[in-house]
């Protein structure tokens, strides 16, 4: 069975340029790895963790997993002005990461909305559509490898979790047989807290996809925290990395599909533009 953990960065309220409180990109990402070897990968975090945060070695693994490194703090950990070893530390702490995501073959996948200023967005439809596209891809995956697959979703509100999944339960029920008949389940929910590769899946959207989008489809604005020239830093130092670690496949017309897709309603810049210039 493949399992993909999936988490969300930024929101879709209007955005506003200079305004903290609403984003210019929303992101929902995806990382899959192979159920056999997630014991092992989140070992391996759990270590990885306590490499970075000293005051966690000596602390029950139960408070090791609950402790969350933000994939928010890492970003202002890069951009905001002080010891050159806070940057270092922080770049290194995703280069670790990126590190565990190739050492056990996850791949990655998602879509990106670039926001056009004061522009609206439904969320019964932003959201739910994404993971509906992540689903197909994910659903793609473990027909490849002739397995099935399971969808687990970062937990929000309850009337916001159910938005989220009825378009596939609905599409996996519907006449004339599934639209995702690799995908043993409906996505299901789970905390960061307790499922702590979410935490895996929140660095990925957050920390990774959310600055590279920024740095790739954005002009930087001093006065803006989210467009700070810092983000391209990221971009160029893990994007081919991360590229390299998109699931992409061909469907029946022979169209690359698959990966991140990238909407920019600013620019209509190309998708490959997020990790390569």
């Amino acid at each position: 069975m493949i399992l993909c953990y999936c988490d969300e960065a930024g929101n879709i309220s209007p955005y506003t340029p200079g305004d903290p409180g609403n984003t210019p990109v929303f992101v929902v990402a995806g990382l899959t790895v192979v159920a056999d070897s997630a014991d092992s990968l989140l070992m391996d975090y759990v270590k990885l963790k306590t490499r970075f945060e000293p005051s966690l070695r000596n602390r029950q693994l139960s408070d090791v997993i609950q402790h969350e490194i933000k994939g928010a703090s890492i970003r202002r950990d890069i951009r905001t002005p002080g010891p050159r070893n806070t940057r270092r530390r922080a770049i290194g702490y995703l280069d670790h990461v990126v590190g565990l995501l190739e050492r056990y073959h996850c791949r990655i996948l998602g879509r990106v909305l670039v926001k056009k200023p004061a522009g609206v967005y439904s969320p019964s439809a932003t959201y739910p559509s994404a993971v509906a596209e992540l689903a197909e891809t994910l659903d793609k995956q473990a027909e490849a490898a002739q397995t099935t697959a399971l969808m687990i979703l970062d937990a929000q509100t309850k009337v916001k979790n159910e938005g989220n999944v009825h378009t596939i339960t609905t599409r996996r029920y519907r006449r004339g047989g599934s639209a995702y008949p690799h995908l043993v389940e409906s996505p299901v929910f789970g905390h960061s807290d307790t499922h702590i590769l979410l935490q895996l899946a929140d660095i990925l959207a957050s920390a990774l996809i959310f600055p590279s989008a920024c740095a790739a489809y954005l002009a930087p604005i001093a006065s803006d925290p989210h467009l700070d020239p810092s983000s391209q830093l990221i971009r160029q130092t893990f994007g081919p990395r991360l590229a390299a670690l998109e699931y992409r496949y061909s469907d029946d017309d022979g169209n690359r599909r698959g990966g991140f897709r990238v909407i920019d309603q600013v620019g209509s810049g190309a998708t490959h533009l997020l990790f390569r210039n």
